[in-house]
């Protein structure tokens, strides 16, 4: 499977995250329960395309463009 950003995934597409490329927020996002092996559903996306809500476990989060490019994942 190839791997991509999550932010290339259109609404209701899902996928499993196969990887976290270090940056600035990197650790923030592993804490928030963004880890390699999550399965996730993209919610819904702004009218300007940013933020992105993501549908992870039993709760949704919000993030910024910016700060989801560096999340890879493999989409189903």
């Amino acid at each position: 499977m190839e791997k991509k950003s999550i932010i290339t995934l259109k609404k209701g597409e899902t996928g499993v995250i196969s990887e976290i490329q270090a940056s600035d927020v990197s650790q923030r996002l592993i804490e928030m329960g963004l880890t390699i092996g999550s399965s996730f559903q993209i919610r819904s996306i702004s009218p300007f395309g940013d933020p992105i809500a993501i549908r992870l476990k039993d709760f949704a989060i919000s993030l910024r463009l910016s700060d989801a490019k560096d999340i890879l994942v493999h989409s189903n």
